[in-house]
């Protein structure tokens, strides 16, 4: 028999360390390779570990409860006598401990008067969730987290990093005041229901209020007529359901509409880090998909352009039912260049948006709704019912200006209304 260390497997690129859920294994009990061992937690999504091995737990190394960085150790497995391929794992938190304790003696004290701490820190230095709660609670710097990222892994500040740089820090250094936040106390009054916020809630609340304070939002809007579009796929849903067994969604259509538009709009198709534009040379889309909890997902659809509308539609349906069963793993969360959210789905008309950072634009499209307007017939102006929609774009005014973001927005209109008529320039299958 062989003894055996499980560590805590990557899950996506972003995924630098999760929160322990649940032990689906008791210490003592036999495990078959494959079955569930534990479920955790990540700024992502929740997701099941399945055992490495088969064999026996001899011992638990970690909690439940407990934050493990990727690549950490978690159990201790007894095996038959097999031969372990040599696995170079992620640096251990210890290491990152002794690396960043070094680090931290040759920082400079900070300055115990300055208690401002600014979340545009973070499009420079990256934070782990429970890091970026830590920061704010032990009110470190821009400053400070810029030059402890620049000594870490990929430019990555975990909680052992800043646990271990806290040890260094002045013991006077109080939190910074959050009066600048103005909340009024609020208390509930006879009769209200309160609520507490689940984890997934808070992380898209951070989020959120993160990406506003990083990114200057503008939106810009433009209708489109879609009317070839609605009696194209009217006309084919039935046999295309019937020959590939999914149903033609709107969704798979302006995806790969969008997908082209972005590979003539490159800027669009970008993440920034620092003061880097990162130009990304693949269309990776992400989309938006209600929970039945009333949380949100954002599935990615990968190499957009390479995809035709059948294989297309096939992921995004694949996408859509993980995402709603909770059998969505990480790592399919991960590497979007670009964002859409369909509030048409919802009857809305039109939104704002805001960015999924590190991402510089997002596009929310409207419920497609039949309008009278002006059309051209042999060259005179009369009066017909359309089929439109309204584009939502939001953009980063740091990295796109009112002259792209508006232009993509016209282009993009411009290929809607053509997608039939340019049909076959499309993959399909």
């Amino acid at each position: 028999m062989s003894l055996i260390t499980l560590y805590l497997p990557k899950m996506g690129e972003s995924v630098m360390e999760a929160i322990v859920l649940h032990w689906c294994v008791s210490e003592g009990a036999t495990i078959v390779e494959g079955a569930p061992l534990l479920e955790v937690a990540t700024d992502k999504v929740d997701a099941e570990i399945p055992a490495a091995y088969t064999g026996k737990v001899k011992k638990l190394l970690v909690s439940k409860g407990a934050v493990v960085a990727i690549g950490a150790p978690i159990a201790l497995l007894e095996v038959e006598n097999i031969v372990l391929p040599t696995v170079a794992h992620e640096q251990s938190s210890i290491g990152v401990q002794s690396t960043v304790a070094a680090v931290a003696a040759t920082l400079p004290p900070p300055n115990v008067g300055d208690r401002s701490f600014a979340l545009q820190a973070f499009s420079k230095a990256k934070l782990t969730p429970v890091a970026r709660h830590i920061a704010k609670q032990h009110g470190i710097s821009a400053d400070e987290l810029s030059r402890l990222a620049g000594c870490a892994t990929d430019h990555w500040v975990t909680k052992a990093a800043l646990l271990a740089y806290l040890s260094k820090r002045m013991p006077n250094h109080t939190p910074p005041s959050d009066r600048h936040l103005f909340h009024e106390a609020v208390t509930p009054l006879e009769g209200d229901e309160v609520v507490q916020m689940d984890r997934v809630r808070k992380l898209i609340a951070d989020r959120m209020v993160a990406s506003k304070q990083i990114a200057p939002h503008v939106t810009s809007f433009i209708r489109a007529d879609v009317t070839s579009i609605v009696a194209w796929r009217n006309q084919y849903k039935a046999s295309f359901e019937e020959k590939y067994g999914i149903k033609l969604t709107y969704n798979p259509i302006f995806m790969t509409v969008i997908a082209r538009a972005l590979q003539q709009f490159p800027l669009l198709n970008a993440v920034v880090a620092a003061d880097r534009i990162i130009k990304r040379k693949h269309v990776n889309i992400g989309f938006a998909v209600a929970l039945p909890d009333g949380n949100v997902l954002v599935p990615v659809v990968h190499r957009v352009e390479q995809l035709g509308l059948v294989s297309l539609a096939r992921q995004i349906d694949v996408l859509i039912h993980k995402a709603r069963s909770g059998t969505i793993m990480p790592d399919a969360l991960t590497g979007a260049s670009y964002t859409i959210s369909n509030i048409g789905c919802f009857d809305n008309l039109m939104g704002t948006p805001i960015i999924v950072q590190p991402q510089v634009a997002i596009l929310a499209l409207g419920l497609i709704e039949k309008r009278p307007a002006v059309v051209y017939v042999q060259g005179k102006e009369t009066i017909a019912i359309r089929d439109e929609l309204f584009l939502s774009h939001t953009y980063d005014h740091r990295i796109i200006d009112g002259a792209l973001g508006g232009g993509f927005l016209k282009h993009l209109a411009k290929e809607l209304t053509s997608f039939v008529e340019n049909i076959d320039q499309y993959p399909f299958t």
